[in-house]
C-alpha cells in the first residue's frame, strides 16, 4: 500500500507579506490540492493536526508509519530571498529521491531562480540536524515553496495555490511510479440569450437589432 504522511507548517507566528496571513493557514491549503489530488490515485494520506507540535507530528508520523513523509512550508529571511529549495537529511537515499522528484516539479513552477536540493544534516552546525527530516522513520523531504516575506513571491504563492499544491502531488506520484494525467477541458458550448419575450412582434425587433449589428441569431419559441 502506498503511502504518504502530509505535514504542513503548524508555524502559526511567521506572518507572510501584505494579505497572505501565516504560513501555517498556506501550508495547509497546498496541502489540501495535494491531499486530494493523491486520494484520487489510491495513496493513503496521513496528515498532521495544525494544533500538534513538532514532536507530535514526527510521534504521529512514526506511528502511522506512511512510505513517505513530506512537509509542506513556505521560507523567511527579511525579504531579501525568493525561490524554492527542497530538504532531504542526507544527499543519498530515498529521501534525496522523493527531494529530487519533488523539486523537479515544483521548481518548473516558480518565477524566480531557484535554491535547488539541500542537506537538512549539520544544517545548524555539527550535529544540529532538521529535526522533522532526521526524527521520521520514514524516509522524508521537506519543501520551501517560496519566501512569505518577499513581496513578490508572496503575491506568488497566493495566486497559484492550486498549482503549487498540483506540482508537489505530481513529484510524489513519481516518486512512486504513477504517471499524472492531465484533465483535458471539457468541450463546452456557451448561448448567449439576449432577451425572452411575451409578444412575438418585440422578440422579431429585438432579432432585426442583432442582425443589423452583426448577430447570427435565431427565434426560438419556449413551451
Amino acid at each position: 500500500m502506498k503511502s504518504v504522511y502530509l505535514s504542513p507548517s503548524t508555524q502559526e507566528k511567521n506572518i507572510g507579506y501584505g494579505n497572505y496571513g501565516t504560513e501555517e493557514y498556506r501550508a495547509n491549503q497546498i496541502a489540501d490540492i495535494t491531499e486530494k489530488i493523491l486520494k484520487e490515485y489510491g495513496i493513503t494520506v496521513y496528515r498532521n493536526k495544525p494544533e500538534m507540535t513538532l514532536t507530535q507530528v514526527v510521534t504521529d508520523s512514526n506511528n502511522k508509519n506512511p512510505i513517505i513523509h513530506f512537509a509542506i512550508h513556505t521560507n523567511a529571511n527579511a525579504g531579501k530571498s525568493r525561490g524554492c529549495e527542497v530538504f532531504c537529511h542526507k544527499s543519498t537515499g530515498e529521501g534525496h529521491r522523493l527531494a529530487k522528484e519533488i523539486y523537479t516539479k515544483i521548481s518548473n513552477l516558480t518565477p524566480s531562480s531557484d535554491r535547488g536540493i539541500k542537506q537538512g544534516h549539520n544544517f545548524y552546525g555539527q550535529g544540529k540536524h532538521m529535526y522533522e527530516l532526521y526524527s521520521t522513520n520514514s524516509p522524508a523531504a521537506l519543501v520551501e515553496v517560496a519566501f512569505h516575506d518577499n513581496k513578490d513571491d508572496s503575491e506568488w504563492i497566493i495566486e497559484n495555490i492550486e498549482k503549487i499544491g498540483i506540482e508537489l502531488a505530481k513529484g510524489i506520484l513519481v516518486y512512486f511510479g504513477i504517471t499524472y494525467k492531465e484533465k483535458a477541458e471539457k468541450n463546452i458550448k456557451y448561448r448567449i440569450i439576449a432577451g425572452t419575450y411575451s409578444n412575438k412582434n418585440n422578440a422579431e425587433n429585438q432579432i432585426k437589432t442583432l442582425k443589423n449589428a452583426g448577430f447570427d441569431c435565431f427565434i426560438e419559441e419556449l413551451k
